[in-house]
């Protein structure tokens, strides 16, 4: 399974990414091969993720083991490991999701879970 784009090295900031319209396609490594839409907010270090904190399986992955990945964002395709963030340490993170998204932090977003409750990860280059 493809993600297509071209290959490129991780900019420095990943903030301007914040500006390319649309989801970014995740690609973990592994097998099967799984590829899926995800909102995303960049911040100078890397790409921040939030998955609802129902047991799904891409973020079950990541903490199988299955942290390794591609991150497709407009044409730039770029090699990423995914760190998960956990307790209040994640909120700040949330807020900044909530803002690039419009999701409020307080209201049940796609489930009963509001997004203050989301499972968080952070994607930096390896």
């Amino acid at each position: 399974v493809i993600i297509g784009g071209t290959e490129t090295p991780a900019p420095r900031d990943f903030t301007p990414l914040n500006d390319v319209p649309g989801p970014m396609l995740m690609k973990q490594s592994g097998f099967p091969p799984l590829v899926i839409y995800l909102s995303f907010v960049g911040t100078p270090e890397g790409v921040i993720t939030a998955t609802r904190p129902d047991g799904g399986y891409w973020a079950q992955r990541v903490r199988d083991g299955g942290a390794d990945g591609w991150l497709r964002i407009g044409d730039a395709t770029y090699a990423m490991q995914a760190t998960e963030v956990l307790g209040d340490a994640r909120l700040p993170l949330l807020e900044m999701y909530s803002a690039q998204t419009g999701l409020p932090m307080d209201q049940a977003v796609g489930g009963p879970d509001p997004l203050r409750e989301w499972e968080v990860f952070v994607w930096t280059p390896r």
